[in-house]
């Protein structure tokens, strides 16, 4: 059921994200609003952990006690962030550790996503982790499958894309002993009480 429901959200934002990436030479635009990441991430968090738990990761979130109001589109947020775990999941090897710190960075929110191998194996467990990974065949200018497992999902640049629409950015990098690391910036919403 779980894994029907996944499928369906990552069909809807597969086919948004088709439709904004055309859109973009037509200068088509979403509509961003005040949103709290809070509810976004009251019924996100317990479903990416579930998802976590059912391909034997762990994951860990941390979040600030007052969570602030960004501006953003609620349902596509929610979608991207939701695709966006669930590939980096996917990506992992078993026994995996996920590790996901919201800060505030400015005038911006930080959501960053970094990995670790499970520390109880060997010394060069990542590396032979890295090895038994699943593989990822690029398919079009927007998709990437993952043969092993049938799973369609967005590639990169696409889910760039698609946080740059958002008002928001995304950066990829890769760090020693460590998988990636996926940082997100949001917009914070700016009080509206000064006015020039």
């Amino acid at each position: 059921d779980h894994e029907c429901t996944e499928q369906i959200n990552r069909m809807e934002l597969i086919f948004r994200a088709a439709e904004l990436e055309t859109a973009v030479v037509k200068q088509t635009s979403v509509n961003l609003t005040s949103i709290s990441l809070a509810q976004i991430f009251g019924q996100s968090i317990p479903r990416w952990q579930k998802q976590a738990q059912r391909r034997d990761l762990t994951l860990d979130v941390i979040l600030p006690q007052q969570l602030p109001t960004v501006v953003s589109n609620p349902n596509l947020l929610e979608q991207v962030l939701t695709g966006l775990m669930e590939s980096f999941t996917r990506s992992l090897p078993t026994g995996s550790h996920i590790q996901l710190d919201v800060t505030p960075a400015g005038n911006q929110l930080k959501l960053q996503f970094q990995s670790q191998a499970d520390p109880s194996k060997a010394a060069n467990s990542w590396e032979n982790a890295q090895a038994s990974c699943p593989t990822v065949k690029s398919i079009g200018q927007l998709l990437m499958f993952q043969p092993e497992t049938g799973s369609l999902s967005l590639n990169l640049n696409v889910t760039k894309n698609l946080f740059q629409v958002l008002g928001g950015k995304l950066i990829v990098r890769q760090r020693p002993q460590e998988r990636e690391v996926m940082t997100i910036f949001l917009p914070l919403e700016v009080s509206q009480s000064v006015r020039c």
